[in-house]
């Protein structure tokens, strides 16, 4: 049963909507940023706001006073004290936390859950799906559940969970919905562009936009990525010190273990996994995100333009558009930010592991071993075995992430089963590659489609023109017709590219372009070996020129063989084999002659040249 709410158009939070309360089922939110989690801790019921990373419990606990966050640290002292001393409770709750606090709270019946972004229910299920099924078990137990996200599981995943089989779902149409728009760069080396785009940023080099008349550069910058191995490796070719970069990650031993590898900074300092600023702190110059660590958070930078990057090498760490990407472009918070509504989103395509059809028949015989070596491990009646084969399993699906088979013991049920939710990860991944980075057509439809607005390649604004010189190391020949096409006319707002950005990254291109011109430079192709010669012919023709004004003034008459062997002399100088013609003066120095005849001791006249 699907329902649709019209959002009154003067409501821009839903909790300045009077009377308005969050539905039980599930709820696409529609939009990011929409305020339905500042609602359930606001409104008058108990609650438990749960979600899928600690850094969004964090950040929004330190936003809400009188909220208590529960994750692993927080003892049940803590948590039972809590509950006994507040007329109204509000849990905000990771996932995993959710059976110790069912556990603690025995009446549950005047409680609400509202489990955020439970999308990452799936996109999770990779690497921690039991987790994600322990927690959908539990919220059986509760009688009012709303599942909340603006990018939520798309259906064909969704109808494949039988946790979610007749659950009521309710759309929020909004119609004061704030376009996003992306600026997209296809690459073939993603990584690549985020290196350049950190170089230009450290070397003072930024995109900018006026605002009110006044020129407002992007000092700061956010870069999502879905590798933390990437993060470190960029922060190590780069050269960041930690005073610099703020690094948004999981908290997680082998996280923890990659960021220390980074060692300390030149001040003596160690790198560590940070947390995201509250409004009004300061932020970092560079800050990295993976898709584990921002989900639902809020970013108040005043300035800071946003990146995402999408290198397709293996299908865990794509990025998916319709949910991730979508998530990203509603994280900048504040209106004043001028560059908050364009996401850059650097990929690659055409990167599918294998054919569609030999990659779904792995997972299918993958899925059918699995259930042959679950019902295998459930006929076993030996307690002593059967103790190992639970430890063997266990140990096996942490070290191998359900890599190598979809067994797993549910220790609810005491028996061995086989995990749908695991392997519906595997398809989800594969289907986010595959379906949108196929080419650049397919990314464009599923921006299209996830409400973006996209421009066309051959359209762009000021700001995104700035930022493709930014991201982009071209080769010389199209960095040098690019700048030549900017500086051709000075009334452009190109012009401020060439002058401002190009010429700050490259000094080269504005003493080509002065020396050569516009037309001279077309004329050479654009190579870089073709100006470099004409420069050298240019400024020894500069010299020479000046040897032979000195040598020839105005006025002088010489005889032709004087006039050549001068010339001769002035060559071997330079190391230039080449004889001496004296109409080469007019012809390559611009030195004007004139023909005549110069009389002799003994009274002929032989040809010469006068200097005029």
């Amino acid at each position: 049963m699907v329902e649709t709410i019209k959002v009154p158009a003067n409501v821009n939070y839903l909790n300045e909507w009077v009377g308005f309360e969050l539905p039980r089922g599930i709820v696409n939110k529609g939009i990011t940023g929409c305020g339905a989690t500042t609602l359930a801790i606001e409104d008058a019921h108990k609650t438990i706001i749960c979600s899928p990373r600690i850094n969004l419990i964090k950040n929004k606990s330190r936003q809400h006073k009188g909220t208590l966050a529960v994750y692993g640290d927080v003892r049940n002292v803590e948590i039972e004290d809590y509950l006994r001393n507040s007329p109204k409770p509000k849990l905000l709750a990771t996932y995993d936390s959710i059976p110790r606090l069912s556990n603690i709270i025995k009446d549950k019946s005047d409680w609400r859950v509202v489990v955020d972004e439970y999308q990452y229910i799936l996109i999770d299920s990779g690497f921690k799906s039991e987790t994600e099924m322990l927690l959908l078990e539990e919220l059986k137990k509760f009688p009012y559940v709303t599942y909340l996200s603006a990018t939520p599981i798309a259906d064909k995943y969704m109808l494949q969970m039988g946790w979610f089989k007749d659950m009521p779902y309710t759309i929020l149409e909004w119609s004061n919905v704030e376009k996003r728009f992306v600026n997209r760069v296809q690459s073939k080396n993603p990584i690549n562009n985020a290196v350049e785009i950190v170089r230009n940023y450290q070397r003072g080099i930024y995109a900018s936009t006026i605002v009110n008349g006044e020129m407002v550069e992007s000092k700061e910058c956010v870069i999502f990525l879905n590798s933390v191995t990437n993060i470190v490796n960029i922060i190590k070719q780069t050269g960041l010190q930690s005073d610099e970069v703020n690094i948004i990650v999981a908290f997680t031993g082998e996280n923890e273990f990659l960021v220390k590898k980074l060692g300390k900074d030149k001040q003596g300092i160690a790198y560590e996994i940070g947390s995201i600023p509250l409004e009004g702190e300061p932020h970092k110059k560079f800050t990295f995100c993976t898709s584990t660590a921002f989900a639902g958070c809020d970013f108040y930078s005043t300035c800071a333009s946003t990146f995402v990057v999408s290198d397709n090498k293996k299908a865990n760490t794509s990025i998916d558009i319709a949910t991730e990407l979508a998530q990203i472009a509603g994280r900048q918070r504040l209106e004043c930010n001028p560059f908050r509504n364009t996401i850059t989103f650097i990929y690659n395509v055409d990167v599918g592991e294998s054919k569609e059809s030999s990659y779904k028949a792995a997972l299918n015989e993958k899925w059918q071993k699995s259930v042959k070596n679950a019902n295998y491990k459930n006929s076993v009646t030996d307690e002593d075995l059967k103790e190992d084969l639970i430890k063997e399993t266990n140990d096996s699906q942490k070290l191998n992430k359900y890599s190598m088979s979809y067994v797993w013991y549910d220790s609810v049920n005491q028996r061995f089963s086989v995990n749908r939710m695991a392997y519906l990860n595997d398809n989800f991944s594969y289907d986010v590659q595959k379906e949108n980075y196929l080419d650049g057509i397919s990314v464009r439809k599923q921006l299209e489609d996830s409400g973006f607005n996209v421009n066309g390649n051959e359209v762009h604004s000021d700001y995104e023109e700035q930022l493709e010189c930014i991201i982009k190391k071209e080769g010389f020949s199209d960095r040098m017709k690019r700048y030549c096409e900017y500086r051709k006319n000075k009334e452009n707002c190109q012009y401020f590219i060439a002058d401002a950005i190009m010429e700050r990254q490259y000094e080269d291109l504005k003493l080509y372009y002065d020396s050569l011109g516009y037309e001279r430079i077309k004329a050479l192709g654009y190579k870089e070996s073709n100006l470099k010669n004409e420069m050298m012919s240019k400024q020894a023709t500069y010299h020479l020129y000046k040897e032979f004004r000195t040598i020839f003034p105005v006025g002088t008459r010489l005889l032709t063989d004087i006039i050549k062997l001068k010339m001769e002399e002035v060559y071997a100088r330079y190391g230039i084999r080449q004889k001496g013609v004296a109409s080469h003066l007019e012809k390559k120095f611009g030195i004007k002659i004139k023909s005549v005849k110069i009389p002799l001791a003994d009274g002929s006249r032989k040809g010469g040249y006068e200097f005029i």
